[in-house]
């Protein structure tokens, strides 16, 4: 198979699912998120692709903070269902048994299980 030059850029490849957490009215809350990218390096900063009506969106606004967590092959179905169940009907952490620390930001909520 042929080598391709992507050149520079920001792009995370491959592109691996991420879980977008976010406290939602002080509940942590994650998302299966597809589309993600380095923003910056300094400051650190990420970009990625939210729809405007996601629960998790709600919570991006209220703290002005978020996590980004990259699961393994292990958590392919808590990824999967991440990304199937919205936070607003179901807890996400306890249906997945997610294990929620918090960084320095202290309302960005990250996964323990994640790597």
């Amino acid at each position: 198979m042929a080598k391709v030059q992507m050149g520079p850029g920001t792009s995370i490849y491959p592109m691996p699912t991420l879980l977008v957490g976010a406290n939602v009215d002080g509940k942590p809350n994650f998302m299966t998120v597809a589309w993600g990218n380095i923003a910056n390096a300094e400051p650190p900063m990420a970009a990625v692709a939210i729809r405007v009506k996601r629960y998790t969106r709600i919570g991006i606004e209220q703290n002005k903070t978020f996590s980004i967590n990259i699961p393994s092959a292990d958590l392919v179905k808590e990824a999967d269902y991440c990304g199937i169940v919205s936070g607003a009907k179901a807890d996400k952490v306890q249906a997945c048994q997610f294990t929620v620390f918090y960084g320095k930001l202290g309302t960005a909520p990250m996964i323990e299980q994640c790597p």
